[in-house]
């Protein structure tokens, strides 16, 4: 019985360090290698969906993804440039593009690569005790041309702190008042956090 009991104990635990090493990973990478393979390694970033609730962070990943392609050999479409055209289809945020076809934004924009981007969490969390702040960021690279997916990424950043004395809470959550506030002044909220989820989300992308 002791043996039967310590099987079912392993077969229990398994499954879930396997559950715990797959959350570990941050995330799962799509690379096709038509993207090695394009001549114009020009990237039209379009605006980023949201499904946060801070209004300013689909702007902010999406500035953020652009320098990440630069730095990578992708030059990118000004934003400008790009929000410009897209205005003139009747597309003014990211929630929009899934109604236009990506052949007839590459002809509209003149790239073949098309970033399209999802915003999945910014949050910044103050409680007192408990102290989070989480950007998650999934970007997409589509073929203008084919339709095909060329490279697909999903990158995090994230800090969190927990206070178990009252009064390390209390200064805490002064402290991280002023962060916020000055971060907001600066319009910069979560800049460590964003940096980390638009670099780890492009982390896979073959630079030229």
């Amino acid at each position: 019985m002791k043996k039967r009991g310590a099987r079912s104990q392993r077969d229990l635990l398994c499954p879930l360090a396997f559950i715990l090493c797959s959350c570990a990973t941050g995330g799962a990478y799509l690379v096709s290698p038509s993207l090695r393979a394009a001549v114009d390694p020009r990237v039209a970033v379009l605006p980023f969906d949201n499904q946060s609730v801070d209004v300013g962070a689909a702007d902010i990943m999406r500035g953020l993804a652009a320098e990440g392609f630069e730095k990578r050999g992708y030059p990118y479409l000004p934003l400008s440039e790009v929000d410009g055209k897209l205005s003139g289809m009747g597309v003014s945020e990211g929630g929009q593009l899934p109604w236009l076809k990506p052949a007839d934004i590459g002809k509209a924009l003149g790239a073949d690569l098309l970033c399209y981007g999802d915003v999945e969490d910014f949050t910044f969390q103050n409680l007192g005790f408990v102290v989070r702040k989480s950007v998650i960021l999934r970007v997409k690279i589509v073929s203008a041309s084919t339709g095909e997916t060329l490279y697909e990424g999903l990158g995090s950043g994230k800090d969190l702190k927990v206070y178990f004395n009252k009064d390390e809470a209390k200064a805490a959550f002064v402290e991280q008042l002023a962060v916020k506030l000055l971060q907001n002044i600066l319009k910069t909220p979560l800049r460590r956090e964003a940096e980390a989820a638009a670099w780890k989300a492009l982390d896979r992308l073959p630079r030229r």
